[in-house]
């Protein structure tokens, strides 16, 4: 299904492009106890219907790059945390975690209740209300 790996500083990170590697990086130096596994770009949902004809060698590519992403799925003991990292994170990486935390549970595990993690470099205040007040944690890395 999805692989779990150790949580660990690695050379890369299965689907994280090169500015979410250096959040991700800063926040395993900073939290190296946060959680024991990880699931990195986890896809999820049905993604886009493919276009009549396609080849079927092309269809199942199709369905893996229109499905959306979930960069990084924490395990700690019995806790799931969906966690999206955002450099200047804005009311987007609310909305982005709020999908997935529904989607991960209509595809994945619909007896979890996953938290919702943003990790950024900067954050905006507002946004940071809104985070607060909808219990998202955050770091600031």
């Amino acid at each position: 299904m999805h692989e779990r790996l150790k949580y660990q500083k690695r050379p890369w990170y299965p689907g994280l492009q090169e500015r979410d590697t250096i959040l991700w990086n800063r926040f395993i130096e900073k939290y190296p106890d946060a959680y024991d596994e990880v699931i990195y770009n986890l896809h999820i949902g049905q993604g886009a219907p493919i276009p009549k004809d396609t080849p079927p060698e092309i269809a199942k590519d199709y369905i893996l790059l229109t499905q959306w992403k979930i960069d990084v799925v924490g395990f700690k003991g019995d806790e799931v945390h969906i966690i999206e990292l955002k450099p200047y994170a804005g009311a987007s990486a609310i909305g982005q975690v709020m999908a997935y935390l529904e989607m991960y549970k209509g595809y994945i595990d619909p007896e979890a209740e996953p938290k919702p993690v943003i990790v950024t470099d900067q954050l905006r205040p507002d946004v940071a209300l809104l985070a607060a007040r909808l219990g998202f944690r955050v770091f600031i890395v």
